[in-house]
């Protein structure tokens, strides 16, 4: 699965590659950026049209009448032309990483760092600040916070930059505390000695 994956990000690169430098002829690598998350969020909010780009039962004919009725006129030629040379090429099911990998591409070139941040509570201004400060001593690079708040994490951070993940949310504690507990209860079952006191 992980092979196949990683197969898939590497046809998707080169995709990339080629849109960012094609893009870059004409200085509109961060215009095409923003038309491939625009992308995305369209995919997002219409689930049905990323199966059908995607189906190979679906005639590719249908497919670029599609492609050309929905977005020319709307996005660049740039985008909707490549679209439909992934079309023929039968790669539109790789939309999705394509943008990831062009997005990707985009942050080395421009020297910066995607820094994802999940925690409890929306963060403060201070802490973004902090955040921001930590990101670019430790990178080298400016980084670019990407926000979540996810009540489950009960408080602390998920931080994740580029690839390196940092938790010190209190959901991950208390599941290693519990983990740590089990062990030592299992331990003390196999060597014969009560984990339970008298009286509990």
């Amino acid at each position: 699965m992980a092979a196949a994956q990683e197969k898939h990000l590497a046809v998707a690169r080169v995709w990339a590659d080629s849109l960012f430098a094609l893009a870059a002829e004409n200085g509109r690598e961060d215009d095409l950026l923003g038309e491939l998350e625009g992308l995305v969020e369209l995919l997002d909010r219409q689930p049905a049209l990323e199966n059908l780009l995607a189906s190979p039962a679906i005639d590719t004919e249908a497919k670029r009448a599609l492609i050309e009725k929905a977005l020319r006129g709307r996005g660049s030629d740039l985008l909707v032309d490549a679209l439909q040379v992934m079309r023929r090429k039968g790669r539109l099911v790789l939309l999705r990483a394509v943008a990831q990998t062009y997005r990707a591409e985009w942050l080395a070139q421009r020297h910066k760092v995607e820094v994802r941040v999940t925690s409890a509570v929306p963060l403060t201004e201070d802490l973004r600040e902090a955040l921001r400060l930590a990101a670019a001593e430790r990178t080298n690079r400016q980084p670019i916070l990407v926000e979540r708040v996810d009540s489950d994490l009960l408080g602390g951070l998920v931080v994740a930059i580029g690839d390196e993940k940092i938790d010190s949310s209190v959901s991950t504690e208390l599941a290693t505390m519990e983990i740590a507990l089990l062990e030592r209860a299992s331990r003390e079952l196999i060597s014969g000695k009560s984990y339970f006191t008298e009286g509990q």
